[in-house]
């Protein structure tokens, strides 16, 4: 249940404290004499809304969004029990088991997962989930090309003049390198993507902790685990990580839909906009270096 910006109206979700479209703060004091309702806890403040299970008025800082999306005083918020992910019980299941069920569950069952997980976790738990992910997602397409490397016929080596033991070794250890590297850029990549998806947060008037943007894009790289079938995790993962990144920030996040697309989208976006102009301007200055002559 989303409850209206008491200034344009617009549609918000319980746990803001400002409105993604007119950027009207939610915390509003309260007027003395007047006959609106005033936040149970903070008597200073208008209420919002009432709690759809206590039925208590609450004001902006004290709402929060129940797992079926209605609007709960953070009394109530605190008294319904928020489910493990099987990574958070890896301890008990094993790491593999425990990333394995996290991927699938995410995959397949993605708001079902993710509107009743934790939101907050460790910094690292949320990078060893994405190391492991990247890890898997690039594993079996590494191994694939190692195959077609030594799969190449000797005497096809030797005829260009190629040592075939030379070039084999060589290119064992330029896999084995991307083996390890994998996972090492896969927690470099995820801290500077959370890292700039957080500041669009920030600015968007959001006031979730860093930790649950890092928790939230590690759990987005469960499609990493298609990545298991060759090829598959260089080309299908990353995008279809992305549209699940906009699920992840939702749910965790406890926003909407707007806000949780502009923080997934808005870095990648900007990428993309700042490498066409760059191509853009070379391909011109290429132009008019070759019409000048």
């Amino acid at each position: 249940m989303s409850i209206p910006c008491p200034r344009c109206q617009a549609l918000v979700v319980p746990g803001v404290e400002r409105c993604a479209w007119c950027g009207n703060s939610l915390v509003m004091e309260a007027t003395p004499g007047s006959s609106d309702p005033v936040c149970a806890v903070h008597p200073e403040l208008r209420s919002l809304h009432a709690c759809a299970r206590c039925g208590s008025f609450a004001c902006a800082k004290c709402l929060r969004k129940g797992y079926r999306d209605e609007p709960l005083c953070a009394s109530c918020h605190e008294r319904v029990p928020e489910d493990a992910l099987p990574w958070d019980q890896r301890a008990e299941l094993g790491t593999l088991k425990a990333f394995w069920q996290t991927c699938l569950a995410v995959l397949f069952r993605p708001s079902a997962t993710l509107e009743r997980a934790r939101p907050d976790g460790s910094v690292g738990s949320s990078l060893g989930f994405a190391a492991l992910s990247y890890f898997v997602g690039y594993f079996t397409t590494i191994l694939l090309y190692m195959t077609l490397v030594f799969a190449i016929p000797r005497e096809l080596a030797e005829s260009d003049n190629i040592n075939p033991d030379a070039m084999r070794l060589m290119w064992l250890g330029l896999m084995c390198v991307g083996l390890v590297m994998a996972p090492v850029m896969g927690v470099a990549t995820t801290i500077v993507n959370s890292g700039l998806d957080h500041l669009v947060f920030r600015l968007q008037g959001t006031g979730q902790p860093f930790s649950v943007t890092l928790r939230a894009n590690a759990l987005s790289l469960s499609p990493f685990l298609v990545g298991l079938i060759p090829l598959c995790g260089a080309y299908v993962s990353p995008l279809w990580s992305l549209g699940l990144r906009i699920y992840a920030y939702r749910a965790l996040h406890r926003t909407n839909w707007g806000t949780a697309a502009l923080g997934a989208l808005a870095v990648p976006l900007l990428s993309c906009g700042l490498v066409f102009g760059l191509y853009a301007v070379l391909l011109l200055v290429g132009l008019s270096m070759g019409g000048g002559r």
